[in-house]
């Protein structure tokens, strides 16, 4: 069951106001129900539901039902967003990088992203709306061809296995007898 957005900032504990503030007035002119994780951000949605923060597991959860994801350029929430299949829409954080943010600009990664997978970028908030209808008219799942698990998967078994072997886990140091 697919619902209508999902804004996300993730753990920005500075916000990303101007990506919220788009994204719900877009909200209201389409009349998409919603729900936006804000971080700290000081904009507060007017038409979608909002948290500050949200478990893991919930955070999951509504990218997988949502119809489409709006989020800045946190890599963590691109790829929950493509794993789950969701439509991306992302209003990158802008800003001049620095030792405490070195992030602070995000726009030059997700154009080499975007330059690879259908991921569209909103450069300027006040076009989301736009970006947003033609993101509607589009596929309500997209095949972003991640590539293969598999590795994960053997490791997470091996080293399970080794666990309860008693083994150190493949590929880490052997401890000190």
């Amino acid at each position: 069951m697919t619902e209508g957005l999902f804004v996300a900032v993730g753990t920005m504990d500075r916000g990303v106001g101007r990506g919220v503030e788009a994204a719900d007035a877009a909200a209201g002119a389409l009349r998409l129900s919603g729900f936006a994780q804000i971080g700290g951000s000081r904009a507060i949605p007017a038409r979608l539901a909002w948290a500050r923060w949200l478990d893991p597991e919930e955070f999951r959860c509504r990218i997988a039902r949502a119809r489409v994801v709006i989020t800045h350029g946190g890599i963590g929430i691109l790829g929950d967003a493509m794993r789950a299949r969701r439509p991306i829409l992302a209003v990158p954080r802008r800003g001049r990088p620095s030792r405490s943010f070195p992030a602070e600009d995000q726009l030059p990664v997700l154009r080499r992203i975007a330059a690879v997978y259908p991921i569209h970028v909103c450069e300027d908030p006040r076009a989301l709306l736009p970006a947003l209808r033609a993101l509607l008219r589009g596929p309500a799942e997209v095949d972003y061809r991640l590539g293969s698990d598999v590795p994960r998967i053997v490791a997470r078994f091996l080293a399970r296995a080794d666990q309860a072997r008693g083994d150190e886990p493949v590929g880490s140091i052997p401890r000190k007898r």
